[in-house]
């Protein structure tokens, strides 16, 4: 449950509210926070009992006829970045110890299935940063993270992608993944479905992108999951980086979920998405993998005249969509997404043999070309040679 951060400078707020709850029929279902609240987060989460869209609501009320020191309180909800499934499956190598199945357009133990290195497209040139005085493009990714591999480091050292210093999720990420097997075979690394999935975008950017970078933020679990509070204060600390002088050219979201039935519910996103907007920053987000015209988010703000999101479907042709992808009016962009080719963790290799590169089929893959094609238009053109 997500309240006000002033909330945790006056714990008595909490016990007034759990005692007009009380005499509303829910309990008293509100707890201290767990941990505590990092600097500069507008949101903290409250553990609660019971159903927090039935407290939400009931607080809501109590706020808009008491006084303001009852806070609103708002479900933190869960996105997902989901996959599709054929029936290409395999089961591949990954560790002496360990072996998952997967799909070349689906799911399994994990979401995507190894390649061999040959089918991954030549690594485009990336001219020398001498020719950026004002620096690259930068691409924000929120996502799993991203991992080692020799596509994103050039051969004069310079990093294709950085990790964003100074920000951490202010609610804790469940940290399953990509360990190292300890070598017994009783003890399986648990990677997560989506494990390698920021590396798989940030591969695909590169393709589309030689000469921008990427600004990774770890948002979204292995398990492809990710809470409205760690994006929503993602998107602000991006905007207040963006107030500071520093470049952020475009926001990436490969996650979404359907609207929870009340438009309170999408505030915290809502107002992040705005601070970007007001400091012109696109937000490119993937559609979906449903098959269906019903709105997802943050996708679905791209309707919203005052926001700068980018809905991005993945097609199976010029002129047909793939049929996972979700559809409809909200959906402004299609891109190529099924059975894409691209980067994984070199932790998947000793299959070396495979070069740790992978298939996988979405809209998130989708959103990741178009906002690699976003950002390199915004590099300089190349400087002409006499």
């Amino acid at each position: 449950m997500l309240v006000p951060a002033w909330v945790v400078e006056r714990p008595e707020t909490v016990e007034r509210l759990n005692g007009l709850l009380a005499e509303a029929g829910l309990g008293r279902p509100l707890s201290p926070p767990a941990a505590p609240t990092p600097p500069a987060v507008e949101l903290v989460e409250l553990p609660v009992q019971g159903d927090p869209v039935a407290v939400a609501r009931a607080s809501r009320r109590l706020a808009g006829r008491s006084d303001a020191d009852v806070p609103e309180c708002l479900p933190d909800y869960e996105c997902t970045a989901a996959t599709v499934e054929d029936d290409a499956r395999v089961e591949v190598n990954l560790y002496p110890y360990f072996r998952a199945s997967g799909c070349k357009s689906g799911h399994g133990t994990v979401a995507w299935l190894a390649a061999p290195d040959h089918v991954m497209l030549p690594k485009p040139l990336r001219r020398p940063a001498s020719q950026f005085p004002a620096g690259r493009p930068v691409v924000a990714l929120l996502d799993t993270g991203v991992r080692e591999h020799d596509w994103l480091v050039e051969a004069s050292g310079e990093p294709y992608w950085e990790e964003a210093q100074g920000w951490t999720p202010p609610r804790a990420i469940p940290a399953f993944a990509g360990q190292e097997s300890r070598g017994e075979e009783t003890e399986q690394p648990d990677f997560g479905s989506h494990w390698g999935h920021g590396t798989f975008l940030a591969g695909l950017i590169r393709l589309e992108a030689p000469d921008a970078r990427i600004l990774s933020l770890r948002v979204m679990s292995d398990a492809g999951r990710v809470s409205d509070l760690n994006a929503a204060h993602a998107m602000n600390w991006l905007a207040d980086r963006v107030d500071d002088g520093q470049r952020v050219d475009v926001v990436l979201t490969a996650f979404g979920r359907p609207a929870a039935g009340e438009d309170e519910e999408m505030k915290p996103v809502r107002q992040a998405l705005g601070r970007l907007a007001d400091r012109g920053v696109p937000v490119v987000a993937s559609a979906g993998n449903d098959g269906t015209d019903s709105p997802v988010y943050p996708a679905a703000f791209a309707v919203d005249p005052t926001l700068t999101v980018i809905s991005v479907g993945a097609h199976a042709s010029p002129t047909t969509r793939a049929p996972y992808s979700n559809h409809g009016v909200w959906v402004r962009q299609w891109r190529e997404g099924t059975n894409t080719v691209s980067l994984m963790p070199l932790s998947t290799a000793p299959v070396t043999a495979l070069g740790a590169y992978a298939y996988w089929s979405g809209t998130s893959f989708a959103a990741a070309r178009y906002a690699g094609q976003l950002a390199q238009r915004l590099a300089p053109a190349p400087v002409a040679l006499d």
